[in-house]
């Protein structure tokens, strides 16, 4: 069974548009991994500033590859101090598993 993540990043606002942008590049890269089956950053419509990561992954060890990627760490260095809480993370089990 995959492994399905969500999270949201609550966005400080005149740190929108470079973390959008980090984003994208960010989800490019990472969507050439062998293991990573959805990797998509969408802006939530009812949310201002508020970025929704949804992932799905093949297994944990390629969620732990992808933490250790190049791109990763600048993706971390470019994005730090731009949110006004820490990222929520869900990791999702379905109901009937």
């Amino acid at each position: 069974m995959s492994i399905e993540i969500t999270v949201l990043f609550d966005v400080l606002p005149g740190r929108l548009p470079d973390t959008v942008a980090a984003f994208k590049e960010l989800c490019a890269a990472t969507r050439r991994e062998a293991g990573a089956l959805r990797f998509d950053a969408c802006l939530s419509e009812e949310h201002e500033n508020v970025i929704v990561l949804v992932e799905e992954w093949a297994h944990q060890e390629a969620i732990d590859l992808h933490m250790k990627e190049g791109y990763v760490t600048d993706f971390l260095a470019k994005v730090d101090g731009a949110y006004v809480r820490p990222p929520y993370v869900l990791r999702l089990r379905p109901l009937d598993a």
